[in-house]
């Protein structure tokens, strides 16, 4: 369980990242809104992308708990596929430079490990997610876990399975752009939803293209 003081640095570096780019966040600035000194942030976390890791996981919640839910339900692979990138992309578009830090950029390798670590400080927020699902699920490169998800829609009859390599990746290349394209402007209203809803027409025909007839 977390020191109420640690929680607190998690909490108020939360709050700034609702507004603030993590690029731009200054350990002087989470100490001075946690009204501390930069000296205990450090006796909590390694150094500044510690902490923002660890505050960055609470944008993933939600995610996480709606993907856990899709997995879980008894459908057809090629569904399974559609609905999670439709989840993937309502949140990642929603809070964009997190998603994008933790499946593509520099925090991508301890993705797992800061999951983990969060669920280990903070238990309570977590009673709907199974934990040691959610560190197995989370240690998966995006790319292979699209490849296994396409698999097994081409082991159903969906696409041919030579086409599976090719497909997963573009599928994941083409949202990241799409991700990078919306950086500047994903905090305006409206902005996330109409992405999601391009992406997912792109998604659709994608899909349409490579299935068999």
């Amino acid at each position: 369980m977390a020191t109420s003081k640690k929680y607190d640095l998690i909490r108020v570096t939360y709050e700034m990242l609702q507004t603030s780019s993590p690029e731009d966040l200054k350990i002087r600035d989470i100490a001075a809104a946690a009204h501390c000194t930069s000296a205990v942030i450090y006796k909590h976390f390694n150094d500044l992308d510690h902490l923002i890791m660890i505050a960055s996981v609470r944008f993933l919640e939600d995610y996480i708990i709606e993907l856990q839910d899709i997995t879980n339900q008894s459908i057809d692979p090629l569904t399974v596929e559609t609905t999670m990138w439709q989840a993937f992309a309502k949140h990642a578009f929603k809070n964009l430079e997190v998603f994008d830090l933790f499946f593509w950029g520099k925090y991508k390798e301890y993705f797992g490990d800061t999951i983990y670590e969060y669920y280990q400080m903070f238990p309570e927020q977590w009673t709907r997610l199974n934990g040691l699902y959610t560190v197995v699920f989370f240690n998966n490169d995006l790319k292979e876990r699209n490849r296994t998800i396409l698999t097994q829609a081409a082991n159903a009859g969906y696409f041919k399975i030579e086409d599976v390599p090719f497909l997963a990746d573009l599928q994941c290349d083409f949202f990241h752009g799409m991700l990078l394209d919306h950086k500047s402007t994903y905090r305006l209203p409206g902005v996330p939803e109409q992405a999601t809803e391009r992406f997912m027409e792109a998604l659709l025909s994608l899909q349409e293209h490579y299935r068999l007839k």
